[in-house]
């Protein structure tokens, strides 16, 4: 994922097409019009020479929109495999990427 920022912009791109699914999760869950506007804060502290993950945690969604498990859908048929457990799936373009072991599986690329 590139991420560009510019001034009081913040501009995500993704490399691949699990990147581009998990943004349109994310585009989902920011994007609601309706309701409060919603907020990205910055969570605990990111070393770039000891932690590979930045994390944020997302203010103002409401108990519903937290509880909401988006439907991310497979750019094109493909295998997608659990990191915990190793389990693979075939997946077709268009039908949801199942979860597993309480994470979404990955699109093996």
């Amino acid at each position: 994922m590139k991420i560009r920022i510019n001034k009081d912009i913040v501009e995500f791109t993704p490399e691949h097409a699990a990147e581009a699914a998990e943004l349109e999760a994310l585009w989902v869950k920011m994007g609601n019009c309706v309701g409060e506007t919603k907020r990205l804060e910055p969570m605990g502290v990111y070393v770039p020479t000891e932690s590979k993950t930045a994390k944020f945690h997302i203010e103002g969604l409401s108990k519903e929109e937290t509880d909401a498990v988006p439907v991310i859908r497979a750019p094109y048929d493909t295998d997608v495999y659990c990191v915990t457990c190793n389990k693979t799936l075939h997946v077709k373009a268009g039908e949801p990427i199942p979860f597993c072991c309480g994470r979404l599986m990955e699109i093996l690329d």
